[in-house]
């Protein structure tokens, strides 16, 4: 009877772990609105890009590595807007630099339960190179 217990609790706690683990997995996600990414945002892992959103439709970004360019990171201001489904934010720089993806922008997912940005990966089989967290409400 122990042992069917010991089992049984094994069971649940790795069933619990695998739970936890595709909910850190960024996912596709869709936001009601705008407002939904008014801020501003940063790379997780202390990456030190920044992006923020203003109300206006105006953006300014700080070493945001969306392959805008060579380089890979932008430091800029443009205009966004955000897909009309909810799922993506396209970024349009006032001043692109040259050989500029020409149309940078972000995926809206879910992870750890809670909605991020994320730098979309060239790699197969892989959705995010970054992720960016909400770091400060709009001002």
């Amino acid at each position: 009877m122990v042992l069917v217990a010991l089992t049984a609790a094994l069971l649940a706690a790795a069933a619990w772990r695998l739970i936890d683990v595709q909910d850190s997995k960024p996912r596709l996600a869709v936001v009601p609105s705008r407002s939904s990414v008014l801020g501003t945002w940063e790379l997780e892992d202390d990456a030190g890009g920044q992006v923020e959103f203003a109300a206006d439709g105006r953006f300014s970004a700080v070493d945001l590595p969306v392959r805008t360019s060579p380089g890979g990171e932008f430091t800029g201001a443009g205009s966004w807007s955000l897909d009309d489904r909810g799922g993506s934010v396209k970024l349009a720089p006032d001043d692109p630099p040259a050989g500029m993806n020409p149309q940078p922008g972000l995926a809206v997912v879910r992870a750890d339960g809670d909605v991020r940005l994320c730098v979309t990966s060239g790699s197969p089989g892989v959705l995010c190179d970054q992720l960016l967290r909400l770091a400060a409400a709009p001002r």
